[in-house]
């Protein structure tokens, strides 16, 4: 029995590949969210957390696929 190309590649790609393409979307789905809340504090919020405002307001500004 001869094992095809296709099939010599499959077995030398790493389990963790599929897994990792799947969690992309809610990586993205998770940065979404926390963005939309760092765009809803105010001015007194950011400043309980330690927050710079105008660092708050660049990361809520970010699309969600940068990290």
């Amino acid at each position: 029995m001869t094992i095809s190309l296709a099939e010599t590649q499959a077995a030398r790609r790493p389990l963790w590949a599929a897994g990792a393409l799947l969690q992309l979307p809610v990586l993205w789905l998770l940065r979404a969210s926390w963005r939309n809340e760092l765009a809803a504090l105010d001015a007194a919020q950011m400043r309980d957390c330690g927050l710079n405002p105008r660092d708050v307001h660049r990361e809520a500004a970010k699309p969600f696929w940068r990290p």
